[in-house]
């Protein structure tokens, strides 16, 4: 059987026909759109040949349809900002105003219009239709190109650079002669250009003010000191030093000491010193036994011995009664002057105190009697005075006082002079007769050696070793009574002078007692007895000369003398060597000393001394004579 397949016939054919002529309208309409968007945009185009593309805009500024000149014309207007000052640079308290022009920035106008002309004519024909249209519809704003001139920016900062750039200095210690020259570390800085730019390209794009702290680069010197060593080296070098006592004594103390600047400098040495990032610094060192050696030449002008409290023992309570307090004495602390000095060394302050160790005697104040071991009477010893002027007897009392109450140390040596000072009418003494030189002249101080004679005699029967005496030119009546020839001790400070040693380990205190109705003075020893025995034996006389005569009778003009009046001053007394032998024996019967003092006396004949009116020799003229 043979299948036969269904024709559509005309059906069909109606169909494809309608269908064509369905489309036929679209279609042409699609192509006449086309042809007419083809014209318009080639008429838009045709309108912007040689023109930027409507709606792009430069910085706020309008380009559209403008050529390339109008552009630029447009342009110029808006660059006027590069000449305002709308730079402010600063750099700590310092700053500096610019204009964007002086820092070498400008439009690029060729760039920013070449920029603008390329909105709808780069890319692909899709990509430059699409940015017309948007241009056109939405509008199109360009970034401006803008330059910066390295070059003319350099130029610009040339003034500022010239104040802020500096190179890197090594520190150095270089002398000028004895003088040090002492030269700090710098460390090198130049303007960072490349940070300015980056600061400023922002900003300036803008058309804003604008405040930029300028960056700097720094370099490091090899050799560097940080800004404290570096002080103190100058301070070191250039300053000079002081020592001063913080505490002076009036009148007494020396006044402020200068250190020579070249003395300091050749107690420094300077060294360089290694740090672990590579660079240097320089270092100090004192030479410390140069600087010891040279405080020490002021520790005699500043040392002070303390000075004992004085007393006077009661016999009845056995303790210590004050007379007078104790005075601190001092003592240069070199060790712990040294230790200012380098403290201060380097600092602003180059002032040094001497650092004075205080020092406080045994004997203070607070002492008793038992912590110096003063317990008892050891010696007691009288001399007088008959005769004596009222000069005499006031000077003997003056000279006296100056040993009233003192103490002596253990193993201490007693120097007559050192307690006595000086002797002047503005120490309290009054004219009289004095004997220097062999033979008596008027002088203030007559009767000194009173005091002197009976403190000798005192020492010499407690037994103390005696370390210096001197016997007078002649033999004085004063002297010879009681303990005769051989027993006086003169003194005329600072060449004659009268020294024991306290040789026992306690104390000595020495009191005194002038008693003007007996014409005496007592000098008392208290210690603690070391059971002491002194024997004396003598005088003995030898190579012994005569009195002289009346034929040898001086006579000596004198203004003080009333007119007519004569007085005798001295009684004509023979010559002697006298010889005084003292044993010690200890509390054992052991004899610790043998010793002969020997003293030379010369002749010496009557001497008077006569007024205005006298002759000489005319002994009806002589009136109540003066004993010196």
């Amino acid at each position: 059987m043979q299948a036969v397949s269904p024709q559509s016939g005309p059906v069909n054919g109606r169909i494809t026909h309608n269908l064509r002529y369905l489309l036929t309208l679209p279609i042409a309409a699609f192509v006449v759109a086309a042809l007419l968007f083809a014209v318009i945009v080639g008429q838009y185009r045709g309108q912007h040949n040689g023109r930027i593309y409507t709606g792009v805009s430069v910085m706020g500024i309008d380009l559209s349809d403008m050529t390339p000149p109008e552009a630029a014309a447009a342009l110029a207007d808006a660059a006027t900002y590069s000449q305002e000052t709308a730079v402010t640079l600063t750099y700590g308290e310092q700053s500096w105003q610019k204009t964007p022009a002086e820092l070498g920035l400008s439009l690029d106008e060729k760039a920013t219009i070449a920029t603008a002309m390329a909105v709808g004519r780069d890319g692909t024909p899709s990509t430059r239709l699409q940015a017309m249209f948007q241009s056109w519809y939405y509008g199109r704003s360009v970034a401006p190109v803008w330059q910066l001139n390295e070059g003319q920016l350099a130029a610009g900062l040339a003034n500022v650079a010239a104040q802020l750039d500096r190179p890197a200095v090594s520190a150095a210690v270089n002398w000028n002669g004895e003088t040090a020259v002492y030269t700090p570390g710098q460390v090198g800085r130049t303007l960072d250009l490349a940070t300015l730019s980056r600061q400023l390209r922002e900003p300036l794009t803008d058309f804003r003010q604008v405040q930029v702290e300028l960056a700097l680069n720094t370099t490091t010197p090899t050799v560097y000191d940080n800004p404290e060593t570096a002080v103190r080296l100058q301070q070191l070098v250039n300053n000079p030093i002081t020592f001063y006592l913080q505490e002076p004594l009036a009148d007494l103390d020396l006044e402020r000491v200068e250190l020579p600047q070249a003395t300091l400098n050749s107690w420094l040495r300077f060294e360089l010193v290694s740090d672990a990032d590579g660079t240097s610094r320089y270092n100090y060192l004192l030479d410390e036994n140069a600087a010891r050696q040279w405080l020490s030449q002021f520790a005699d002008q500043i040392d002070r011995q303390p000075v004992n409290a004085r007393y006077y023992f009661d016999d009845d309570t056995r303790e210590l009664v004050l007379v007078a307090p104790h005075v601190n004495g001092r003592r240069l602390d070199i060790e712990a002057t040294l230790a200012q000095l380098k403290a201060q060394l380097g600092t602003p302050n180059h002032a040094v105190p001497f650092v004075l160790e205080e020092i406080v005697p045994v004997a203070n104040s607070e002492a008793t009697a038992a912590e110096l071991g003063i317990t008892e009477l050891i010696r007691e010893q009288t001399t007088w005075f008959y005769g004596s002027s009222d000069a005499r007897k006031h000077n003997i009392a003056r000279a006296a006082a100056n040993f009233y109450g003192i103490v002596i140390a253990p193993y201490e040596e007693f120097s007559f002079n050192k307690y006595l000072g000086s002797i002047s009418e503005d120490d309290g003494y009054t004219e009289g007769l004095i004997i220097v030189g062999g033979q008596t002249i008027r002088g203030v101080g007559g009767g000194v050696c009173q005091v002197s004679t009976t403190m000798y005699q005192t020492a010499f029967w407690a037994g103390f070793p005696i370390n210096e005496r001197w016997e007078h030119g002649y033999w004085l009546d004063y002297y010879n009574d009681g303990e005769g020839p051989g027993m006086d001790a003169t003194v005329y400070s600072p060449l004659v002078d009268l020294r024991f040693t306290n040789n026992t380990p306690y104390y000595l205190l020495i009191e005194n007692y002038y008693n003007q109705e007996l014409e005496a003075l007592t000098f008392k020893f208290y210690s603690t007895s070391m059971g002491r025995m002194v024997e004396k034996e003598g005088p003995d006389f030898f190579n012994e000369t005569e009195v002289p005569g009346p034929e040898q009778d001086r006579w000596e003009f004198d203004d003080k003398i009333a007119p007519g009046e004569t007085e005798q001053i001295d009684w004509a007394t023979q010559g002697a060597d006298v010889s005084v032998r003292r044993i010690v024996t200890n509390v054992d019967g052991e004899v610790i000393e043998d010793r002969y003092f020997e003293s030379h006396y010369i002749p010496y004949p009557n001497t008077y001394h006569y007024g205005p009116g006298v002759e000489p020799y005319d002994y009806s003229t002589v009136i109540n004579p003066e004993r010196p």
